[in-house]
């Protein structure tokens, strides 16, 4: 199971099946002959030198002269680093190159007028971790049930560290105590139908209760929706604060 996931993350890094698999024949065998990686590695006897040719020109590999000749794998520390060197600069220059780009056409675009669909329950948690992340001054949420997860909890605690308002609406009962350590302050509202959290009045990120999972969400920066959201939580905190009081 191990090998199949070594091998696997290999091939992330452009190497063949067959290239990670003598890869990692070597990796486990130390200095051999071609006979000794095919047998270990399970390779076709026509394709070795081939693919021990490769794996040297990628600089997986060192060849000891001779007879017959000899292999050894270049220490996993040094090839990979260099990969992650070579991946680190390239993904730094598709950013500087990119972003200007993207930039430019979404301001083109009125972006922030439109209402965008967040697909799948790791997306919909990155992008709140994102918004969160974001935070300057305040952020609202109603339902609990959306930031209850770890990660979210732990951005709303940060957020909350930094200075930035948070307010949290929604049905608290049982989760009290997972409130009350991240030092949110709530109130308990039982009508969190639709569940929704805002950022700085200018980002919201909503979900429905009638979902079996939260793996769908509507991501808004229209400002005259944001307004009447904003309106309609502060109303209900308002009411409910008002109530405690008296």
């Amino acid at each position: 199971m191990i090998e199949e996931r070594l091998s696997d993350n290999l091939r992330l890094l452009n190497l063949t099946e067959y290239e990670s698999k003598t890869y990692l024949a070597l990796v486990n065998t130390g200095i051999s002959t071609v006979k000794e990686i095919r047998e270990f590695a399970g390779i076709p006897y026509s394709r070795e030198y081939d693919i021990l040719e490769s794996l040297e020109k990628k600089g997986y590999v060192v060849v000891q002269p001779g007879r017959p000749k000899l292999y050894r794998a270049v220490h996993p520390r040094e090839v990979l680093s260099k990969e992650l060197d070579v991946r680190a600069n390239v993904i730094e220059e598709l950013i500087n190159i990119l972003t200007p780009i993207y930039e430019t056409s979404t301001k083109q675009s009125s972006f922030e007028e439109f209402i965008w669909m967040v697909k799948g329950t790791k997306n919909i948690k990155d992008k709140l971790t994102e918004m969160i992340g974001s935070a300057r001054e305040e952020i609202l949420v109603l339902g609990v049930r959306p930031i209850i997860e770890k990660s979210i909890i732990v951005a709303l605690s940060k957020a909350k560290r930094k200075g930035v308002k948070v307010r949290v609406l929604g049905r608290v009962k049982g989760v009290e105590h997972i409130l009350e350590e991240a030092g949110l302050k709530y109130l308990k509202f039982e009508h969190d139908h639709s569940r929704f959290i805002l950022v700085d009045r200018k980002e919201l990120i909503l979900t429905s209760e009638e979902q079996a999972s939260v793996n769908c969400a509507l991501y808004n920066k229209n400002p005259g929706c944001i307004k009447l959201y904003v309106n309609y939580f502060m109303h209900i905190w308002s009411d409910i604060e008002q109530d405690v009081l008296d």
